[in-house]
């Protein structure tokens, strides 16, 4: 059968699949709609133990699950009509004669169940041969074992509208060609699905189930996010019975990147899964004590921020070790679980405890308190006490005890304690360590703390119950402290995908997390590098390497325009430039204009709206929720991880401390197409 009679053999199945799942859903919904009304019409003589009443009510829910799964296969199928397929491979089994050929595409195609797949998910174990085998010998880890044989051809495909566009065959894996076709095309203001041009280091990361953390290095536009989510698709589709879309959990940087990547696994065929920052975590435990600052409140500050002897800390510690750096160390908690071990006598007065008729000797307390229950942070030992003096008084008086004598039993006992206020156990540390105390009389807790007093919270108190979350993805992994991940471990018992990369830190000295993880998670980290950058092009990396000085990134040879850094002699003629070259770029999707901070980013958003009518222009902020087409402008901060078809990047003449180049480069980065640079020589008001 020719190519094109196989198109339409697909496309043909794929009409009568959707047929089918309209025909099936609609009989469900007459199906849901009797089961409602004979509900409501017979509710009254329903048995009184509810028996009825419970196996309406799961009937009912098993048709609704039932509807749910065929509208998620009707949107599937429906999304294969446009490309129904992109690969193929030709697998010649050991010992047989005549080869297998394998489609390879976003999911399985089958015309009925048992029956040989029109088109294979990317996800199933042989699509494989397709990414990780060039022609010749070759093998797959099925179901029954590993199977060996030969891979005797490969093709790649382009179709567009159920029509194909152009056939590649080639021997070598995914061709530059079909690559470079694709890293051509504009930004869609969403992540990219590189199911297509998946390449070997990267499927290898994907398909990766033998590592329980599993952390990868990668340059900027190595497609890190973009594999992290196709490995989350692919453990989904693998892992179905002990896996789902609601255990998985993503931390994020901001609401911005979060909606930036929310389209992909719908695209692969999965759920949205569940995101959020490790700062809204953290707020949300500490609330009780008033707002905090978040991580972009402290890079404000550390942008303004001019070097000064009383930012450091005393003579004590390393003159060059600033303190709030200090404060999220290896080192730092080790003060604190010095001060958390002295709080065992000094928090504590144990007395005899008398209640109606229930009383306990102090000895009986002490030895509760510090031998039985030793084992049990601190300041939830007298609710075990306590729990164990009700159970007992219960037990005696053979029924339960009112739920007001509970609760004085247990104000009666956590009496004993000096206090039990987190904010003063944690100034009762700083002031014994020689340190500013924390004054959050304003209701606001400085970012810098807002880690510590988690561990301290921890250290002292029960942990909540841990989420139920079967799979954690770590993003930007070089901007978590050391803290931070001691934390991770102790919030999260699961697997882990772990990205990042050390160059693009937001701070002004750079970390190398993959050094210190092992330490805490320990032996299970199993190390991965991206080295090859597929976002901007030759002229743009090779231009980010002479300003930046960053060497070892290779890229995948696209070429574009020159970057150009353009002079002017005032802001004004600056702005004027800017704005003239944005108005160019017709062609652009996805358009930047990406600042130092935030004022500045208000500043030149009102500039371009109000000055040259630049209406379109959208200025993103911390609390911003959606990422749109168009212009939009923000702090360098809220770039991490999105790309623009265009990049513009005023007032390069600012960027001057270590913070402001590591700033520069994550603004560098972001371009895919066309980047330009603007700087005014001799600075005058406007």
């Amino acid at each position: 059968m020719n190519e094109e009679a196989y198109l339409t053999l697909v496309i043909e199945t794929l009409h009568q699949k959707i047929k089918d799942i309209a025909e099936k859903m609609s009989g469900n919904d007459k199906d849901i709609e009797a089961m409602h009304d004979y509900f409501w019409e017979n509710y009254a003589e329903f048995d009184e133990y509810g028996y009825e009443i419970y196996d309406n009510s799961n009937a009912l829910k098993s048709r609704m699950k039932e509807q749910s799964e065929y509208k998620r296969e009707q949107m599937q199928y429906e999304k294969m009509l446009y490309a129904p397929y992109f690969g193929r491979v030709d697998f010649c089994y050991e010992g047989e004669d005549t080869p297998e050929t394998y489609y390879i595409g976003i999911a399985n195609l089958a015309k009925g169940r048992a029956q040989d797949p029109y088109v294979c998910d990317w996800r199933a174990p042989v699509s494989g041969l397709f990414y990780d085998y060039d022609k010749g010998p070759a093998e797959f880890l099925a179901p029954a074992g590993i199977l060996h044989g030969e891979v005797t051809r490969k093709k790649q495909y382009k179709i567009k509208n159920g029509k194909i566009i152009y056939i590649l065959e080639n021997e070598m894996n995914i061709d530059d060609e079909i690559l470079q076709q694709a890293l051509l095309e504009h930004a869609d203001a969403s992540l990219k699905n590189i199911v297509t041009t998946i390449q070997k280091e990267q499927n290898k990361i994907i398909r990766d189930q033998s590592h329980r953390i599993l952390a990868v290095q990668g340059c900027a536009g190595s497609g890190k996010t973009s594999v992290a989510l196709h490995r989350i698709a692919y453990l989904l589709y693998h892992n179905r019975k002990n896996l789902s879309a609601a255990q998985v959990l993503i931390l994020s940087p901001n609401s911005i990147f979060a909606d930036y990547i929310s389209r992909i696994l719908p695209e692969l065929g999965e759920e949205n899964i569940r995101e959020m920052t490790l700062d809204y975590f953290a707020y949300h435990m500490l609330k009780e004590y008033g707002e905090a600052e978040d991580r972009y409140d402290e890079i404000e500050k550390m942008l303004h921020e001019k070097e000064s002897e009383e930012y450091f800390l005393s003579k004590s510690l390393k003159p060059s070790t600033k303190e709030a750096e200090y404060k999220q160390t290896k080192d730092y908690i080790e003060e604190l679980n010095g001060f958390i071990l002295s709080l065992e006598w000094e928090l504590i007065c144990i007395k005899d405890f008398r209640y109606k008729r229930i009383e306990m000797k102090e000895s009986e307390i002490s030895d509760l308190f510090y031998e039985k229950l030793s084992d049990v942070p601190i300041l939830s030992r007298m609710e075990k006490i306590g729990e164990y003096l009700i159970d007992a008084e219960e037990t005696l008086r053979g029924k339960n005890m009112a739920e007001e004598e509970k609760q004085e039993i247990f104000e009666r006992l956590n009496k004993m304690y000096e206090t039990r206020n987190l904010l003063d156990l944690y100034n009762r540390f700083l002031k014994e360590t020689g340190r500013t105390l924390l004054d959050a009389s304003d209701g606001m807790l400085p970012y810098e703390d807002v880690y510590p007093l988690l561990y301290l919270k921890y250290a002292v108190s029960e942990m909540p119950e841990k989420r139920e979350v079967r799979h954690l993805v770590i993003d930007e992994m070089q901007d978590y402290s050391y803290l931070q991940y001691v934390l991770l471990e102790k919030m999260f018992d699961c697997p882990m995908t772990i990205l990042g990369d050390e160059v693009q830190t937001m701070a002004g000295k750079r970390q190398d997390v993959l050094k210190f993880l092992p330490k805490i998670f320990g032996k299970d980290v199993h190390r991965v590098y991206l080295n090859k950058s597929y976002r901007s092009t030759t002229e743009i990396m090779n231009f980010v390497s002479r300003l930046s000085k960053e060497a070892g990134v290779q890229a995948v040879q696209r070429h574009g325009e020159e970057p150009q850094i353009i002079s002017s002699k005032t802001r004004e003629e600056m702005f004027g430039q800017m704005a003239g070259d944005i108005a160019k770029e017709k062609a652009a999707d996805t358009i930047a204009v990406l600042c130092l901070d935030a004022d500045s980013a208000a500043h030149v958003c009102a500039v371009l709206r109000q000055k040259y009518a630049m209406k379109e222009a959208v200025l993103l902020t911390k609390d911003s929720m959606k990422f749109k087409k168009g212009i939009s402008v923000m702090p360098f901060y809220l770039a991490k991880g999105l790309e623009f078809d265009a990049v513009f990047i005023p007032d390069l003449q600012n960027y001057t401390t270590p913070l402001h180049k590591q700033a520069l480069y994550i603004n560098l980065t972001r371009a895919l197409h066309s980047l330009r640079l603007y700087e005014v020589k001799e600075q005058k008001n406007e």
